[in-house]
């Protein structure tokens, strides 16, 4: 297992808890979701960045670029919504949700793109 394995496993987990956390907590009622939906997400994540650890290696090249764009997105979510947090250089109001949204899904795809061209050379 590389590093680089290791770091998309993680990139996966993050997005998928964000993403099932999110789904969780907006398909519930108020008084219970955040108490149901962090757990599941973090569960959720945890099982994907195993599963992703565990197979990335032995997958074909666009299952390899999909990874990436997913581990990307998650990296950048969770970049951004720290930097917001800590207001990082006064940047708390620039970073609002669509910007955060854009800007996530551009870094996805342009890992994606890097991740796929990386798996896909002859020596790889």
């Amino acid at each position: 297992m590389t590093g680089r394995t290791v770091a998309i496993a993680l990139g996966t987990g993050f997005t998928t808890a964000l993403l099932v956390a999110v789904s969780v907590i907006e398909a519930l009622p108020y008084e219970f979701s955040a108490i149901i939906g962090l757990p599941v997400g973090l569960v959720a994540g945890v099982a994907v960045a195993v599963l992703v650890g565990w197979r990335y290696e032995r997958t074909r090249p666009a299952a390899r670029g999909v990874a990436g764009g997913a581990a990307g997105f998650g990296y950048a979510v969770v970049l951004l919504l720290a930097v917001r947090y800590a207001d990082f250089l006064g940047l708390e109001s620039a970073i609002t949700f669509e910007r955060l949204v854009v800007v996530s899904a551009v870094v996805g795809v342009a890992a994606l793109v890097a991740s796929w061209l990386h798996a896909s050379r002859p020596w790889n």
